[in-house]
């Protein structure tokens, strides 16, 4: 019996120390709170084209939102390097979420692509960029995120952007855009009070939305900016898009494109595959579960088998 006895003993050692085993992998990977720091979502250098099947893109730097590059766009020399050429129908694509048509639906239904450049409160997108001339296009774009509702050209709504305009002040001259649509305020946009845009200069431009509203930089100095529609501190959040445009409806050289979000969210990450509290407690629970219901087995098997040799 004694033989018994240590293997029982031995069987409990070993569900106890399967058990512990057995939750400290799982605790060892629960998720952890980082500290929300502004995080680029988005840096395409446009110093390259790459063939992809039947496509070319520009890669990400980030390594998740390469963008297609459209017709009327070339690769010349840049600021830094190479820089990609608009003509007025050129540009680069890059979808965020793409719009489900078939069957109509009462409201659209999107599937995501590139989630993260749906940034919620606070952005800045900036480039390089030297304008070769102005067009007649309400806005000659160097970045804008859209969002799509049908598909018509008119079912788009602009969420963000920075771009030109022509000055109706001074010839051969331009000021500088940018807009946020909120979900509470909608579409806000301002201009900069005096022309900041010169052809053939090669400039830095950004746009920022923060907690003080919107504002305008040219080689990181802040513009005086006027509002020409809604207000320069639209409360509520950003609303969501289904794609990006780089340089549309522009002539126009582009260097070095970044979006950031400057106040994302904490993110919940672990040191291995992030699966969600639920299913991690329900991991737990099972796991106890099991661990327990061998050790009370083993313990009625050894209970009956000693129960029976003193009989």
């Amino acid at each position: 019996m004694k033989l018994d006895n240590n293997r029982y003993v031995l069987s409990l050692r070993f569900a106890s120390i399967l058990l512990v085993i057995t939750l400290s992998g799982v605790l060892v990977n629960l998720p952890k709170v980082q500290c929300a720091e502004a995080s680029v979502v988005g840096l395409w250098h446009l110093d390259e084209v790459e063939p992809a099947d039947y496509m070319e893109i520009t890669p990400d730097a980030t390594g998740y939102n390469h963008g297609t590059v459209g017709y009327d766009t070339e690769l010349v020399e840049g600021k830094f390097g190479k820089a990609l050429s608009f003509g007025m129908s050129g540009y680069v694509y890059v979808p965020i979420a793409f719009l489900v048509g078939f069957p109509p639906t009462p409201k659209p239904i999107y599937i995501p692509v590139s989630p993260n450049l749906d940034i919620q409160k606070e952005l800045k997108v900036e480039a390089w960029i030297n304008v070769q001339a102005f067009t007649n296009a309400s806005y000659n774009n160097i970045v804008v995120k859209c969002t799509r509702t049908g598909t018509e050209i008119e079912d788009v709504t602009r969420v963000f952007g920075l771009a030109v305009k022509p000055s109706s002040e001074q010839e051969g001259a331009g000021v500088l855009s940018g807009c946020v649509f909120t979900d509470s305020s909608e579409f806000n946009e301002i201009l900069t009070t005096e022309p900041v845009i010169h052809l053939n200069q090669w400039i830095n431009v950004a746009f920022t939305r923060t907690s003080t509203g919107m504002h305008l930089y040219v080689n990181g100095e802040e513009q005086d900016v006027k509002v020409i529609e809604g207000v320069q501190n639209p409360s509520g959040s950003i609303i969501n898009g289904t794609e990006v445009y780089i340089g549309h409806d522009s002539e126009v050289i582009i260097d070095e494109v970044k979006i950031s979000d400057l106040a994302p969210e904490k993110q919940v990450v672990s040191s291995q595959i992030d699966i969600g509290n639920n299913l991690l407690i329900a991991i737990i629970i099972a796991v106890v579960a099991f661990a327990t219901a061998w050790v009370l087995r083993k313990a009625i098997q050894m209970w009956v088998i000693y129960s029976k040799s003193r009989k």
